[in-house]
């Protein structure tokens, strides 16, 4: 793995910082979105298409200058959280694709050597894909590199005898792509003085007799084009972390898990209450967050902790993951233990985390099991909870 980390960097030192020029495909209406606001500018839990869109080139390092195309009657660009970068300026946009890219293209004052086209409505892409489309055509010597995915199902043609077709043979084609700044413009010029409809800018490449690549992308860049579109993008928008928690019993008339005491012949040993439940998913939430563990907040050296219920921990966790715009898609979590015996109290277990976390049941995943009388917990001196833990930014 570490050969292959640095096989990576050593490529990546080609690559330029501040090298490449991205335009941005926005003078769209979305005449099929069916909303009277353009579909760049729909919401996907809390921020824009358009913003989700451009924030990929904004922060990356290799990105020197952004132009976004835009309608000549859009008043909706002043309003979104990049419109005072300093990396970005605004075009109007044409009548065509084409021509939008190409009013963007006559804008530039600055040398490029390579061009970065993409569309407003393609909100989920990685600074990843950006980098690899530069190695592409570098490596490639080609005019024009995209993304692509397979073609999973099947595929039928209109008005032709033999419907179903070999989609072996057929791929997808995504945005971003990457051009070679001057065989895009005069591509562009062509297809614009012929009158030819260029989908992308591939195409026009293509249609100029010069030479294309690709890069394989992931089916999650989806383009928004029908409204449940969105509902499908916001379940690739999650954040996921993973929580472990373990204590040792010793005698006792109980113990707390998930805010709810069951009666037993055990008690938990721990600095707070030693709810191993709450324990656990509060380091998942933490981690899906990127904000550290529960140690980092609540040592169990400060006083200030000792027999502390832990619902106050999950209460200062969802505080936390408030302040950076998250909340709580989902939760699994496994109790592994000999005794006390779980799914008796499986139903009060879950109204309790319910409860303390704000969430229904029906995001609650809950399940117990043993370690088949092995190690610490199966000589029954200890109980552990292993959970995971899905974000997502508020709508």
């Amino acid at each position: 793995m570490r050969n292959l980390y640095l096989l990576k960097m050593k490529k990546m030192k080609k690559m330029k910082k501040n090298s490449l020029l991205t335009i941005i495909a926005a003078a769209g209406v979305g005449e099929r979105f069916g909303c009277k606001t353009p579909k760049q500018y729909a919401q996907i839990n809390g921020h824009s298409i358009i913003e989700r869109a451009v924030r990929p080139f904004i922060d990356s390092s290799y990105v020197s200058e952004i132009i976004i195309a835009i309608s000549k009657d859009d008043n909706l660009i002043k309003n979104q959280d990049f419109y005072n970068s300093k990396k970005i300026k605004y075009v109007v946009g044409g009548a065509t694709r084409q021509e939008s890219i190409n009013n963007a293209l006559d804008a530039v004052e600055k040398e490029y050597e390579y061009v970065i086209t993409h569309d407003a409505a393609r909100p989920n892409i990685i600074e990843d894909d950006i980098i690899n489309l530069y190695k592409d055509i570098t490596n490639s010597k080609t005019s024009c590199s995209f993304l692509y995915t397979p073609v999973y199902d099947s595929i039928k043609e209109i008005d032709s005898k033999e419907k179903t077709k070999d989609k072996s043979k057929f791929y997808l084609v995504q945005t971003p792509q990457i051009s070679n700044f001057n065989d895009l413009k005069i591509s562009l010029k062509k297809c614009i003085d012929k009158n030819i409809n260029c989908p992308d800018e591939s195409f026009a490449i293509e249609y100029s007799g010069l030479t294309s690549s690709k890069v394989m992308g992931a089916r999650s860049n989806i383009k928004i084009t029908e409204p449940e579109d969105i509902e499908l993008l916001s379940k690739f928008l999650t954040r996921s972390g993973i929580g472990f928690d373990l204590h040792k019993y010793e005698a006792g008339d109980g113990i707390i898990l998930g805010g709810y005491k069951m009666k037993c012949d055990y008690k938990i040993v721990a600095h707070s209450d030693g709810d191993v439940l709450l324990h656990s998913i509060a380091d998942s939430i933490l981690g899906a967050a990127g904000l550290g563990d529960i140690g980092k907040f609540f040592p169990d050296n400060d006083e200030n902790n000792r027999d502390m219920n832990s619902s106050k921990i999950i209460k200062y966790c969802l505080d936390k993951i408030n302040e950076v715009n998250l909340e709580i898609y989902n939760i699994d979590a496994t109790v592994i233990c000999e005794e006390p015996k779980i799914n008796p109290h499986r139903g009060e277990i879950l109204q309790k985390l319910s409860s303390i976390l704000m969430i229904p049941i029906s995001s609650i995943g809950l399940k117990a099991t043993t370690s088949e009388k092995i190690g610490i917990i199966g000589e029954n001196k200890a109980i552990a909870v292993q959970s995971i833990v899905n974000l997502r930014e508020k709508l």
